[in-house]
Formats: C-alpha cells, structure tokens, sequence
C-alpha cells in the first residue's frame, strides 16, 4: 500500500480514513517525519484494509471555508503509511468557522459497510490548548434518492497519530446499504484568530 491514505472499504464492514493536523505549509526543504515507534517496532507498513484514497497527489482537490481560511497541501512532516499526508493549516475569520476538504469529484465506495474510521495526527490534547480550540470532524458521504449523510467522528484531542472510529446508525445503514460515494470531510469550530503565517492550528489528513 503506498501513499497517505483517507478512506478504506472493510470488506463488508467499514470504512476507514485517516487525517492529520499540522500546521506549517509543506516545502521542497521540509524534513521527514518518522513514523510512530509501535509501528516500527511492529514492522507493520500496511493499514489492516486497503485504502480507496490517497493524499500522494492533491491534484483537484478543494477547500470550501465559511468564516475561515485554509490551505490544504501535502506532507511529508508525519508519516503513517506511504510518503505523503495531507495537511491543512486554518485559522478562524467569524462566529461559525467551517472547512471542507472535496475530492475532484466524488468517491465510489463499495456496500455494504457499518463503520467509518479516521486517522488523524491532531493539535490539541483534551482542550488543554486554548488557543487551539478541538475541531470537529464530520465525513460527508452520499446514498441512496441523492441523501447526503454526515457521519461525525468527533472532536480533535491528540496531538498523535490515531483513530477516530464512528459506527453508523441504523439510519444511516439503510440510506448508504446500496452504494455511497465520499464527497468530502468537514471542520468545525476552528476559532483560533491567529493569521495563516503565523501559529496556525493545525490538521492533517492521511
């Protein structure tokens, strides 16, 4: 498996994404991060289930703000799985910050499944920052009749790499049991007012 992966069908039982939050832009001169200790005493290089998508190339992708702003590259500054995350800087411009990052177009996922998972490389550790205030994270995906469901992972509480992990309602079972399609993952409550080049809060997707 190469490459910073974000969504992953589980044979019939889940999907799995992962995503980190840094929060200086990537350059040509930025340092490699190493990957987490357990995982190279494990040896393990590969996630459990094998991804749909990769951050290797962000070629198409779109951030859409409301009473915010972003940058969305990718990065090399913490490694999971392949060579690249995807990183977004942000910071808050009103009442109601928002974020979503989109695909080029949507996703395809394969039915059935139950479960949405999340990697993500976080930048606050239970609210203890307060001048990085915990974003939530929803993943946005599409079923049946054109219904959009909002799965919501939760909010942001590690500074480490690990995993959000939701599993669906009964509701949400039936609207995506005939196909889904992944149309973006949403970020809310990124108040922090400090300026893009400054101290920025920071997510990352993988």
């Amino acid at each position: 498996m190469s490459g910073s992966k974000i969504l992953q069908t589980v044979s019939a039982i889940s999907v799995s994404c992962t995503v980190l939050f840094l929060c200086t832009i990537a350059t040509a001169e930025e340092t490699v991060g190493k990957r987490p200790y357990e995982m190279v005493w494990a040896n393990r290089t590969e996630d459990t289930r094998p991804p749909l998508v990769d951050f290797e190339n962000l070629d198409g992708w779109t951030v859409e703000c409301r009473d915010a702003v972003a940058q969305f590259t990718p990065s090399r500054g913490q490694q999971l799985w392949g060579k690249h995350v995807g990183r977004l800087v942000y910071c808050g411009d009103g009442e109601n910050p928002a974020i979503t990052i989109r695909p080029p177009k949507p996703m395809l996922l394969s039915p059935p499944f139950d479960c949405v998972n999340l990697w993500l490389y976080g930048n606050n550790i239970f609210g203890r920052d307060k001048t990085t205030p915990p974003v939530g994270i929803t993943v946005l995906l599409r079923g049946g009749d054109n219904q959009l469901v909002r799965v919501s992972m939760g909010k942001v509480r590690w500074k480490e790499w690990w995993v959000m992990h939701c599993r669906l309602t009964s509701k949400q079972s039936t609207i995506l049991k005939d196909g889904a399609s992944l149309e973006g993952i949403e970020i809310t409550g990124g108040k922090n007012k400090t300026a893009l080049s400054e101290k920025t809060a920071i997510i990352g997707i993988h």
